[in-house]
């Protein structure tokens, strides 16, 4: 179930939301992908298996302790946001609108969201 609240979130971040489905290549599901904004947001560690792996990669040099900090976590958020920024306009993108504008109308997706 979608609360009124998500929707009006969904809507406000609407295009970002997409661009991070995208990015993502339907791992994040709208929602999902909307706590990811707002831990950005609030400069928050966001975690998921997905950025689980990105840290691994990204700082595979540190220490353990090191590599899988929230100041980490808050890095990979930051660049898998602006990376989807940047590639906003690949050719699934209005596919990942419509995903979004769907769940603003209450049909929340599961999984994997447009495969």
């Amino acid at each position: 179930m979608i609360y009124e609240s998500q929707k009006a979130e969904l809507k406000k971040y609407r295009h970002i939301i997409a661009a991070l489905i995208a990015q993502s290549e339907g791992y994040f599901t709208p929602l999902y992908a909307l706590q990811a904004v707002k831990a950005h947001k609030q400069n928050k560690s966001f975690g998921c298996e997905w950025y689980f792996h990105m840290v691994g990669i990204y700082f595979e040099n540190q220490n353990p302790k090191e590599k899988y900090s929230d100041e980490n976590f808050i890095k990979i958020n930051q660049e898998i946001i602006s990376r989807a920024i940047k590639n906003r306009h690949r050719l699934y993108f209005k596919r990942c609108l419509a995903i979004v504008d769907s769940n603003i109308a209450g049909n929340e997706s599961i999984g994997a969201s447009w495969f």
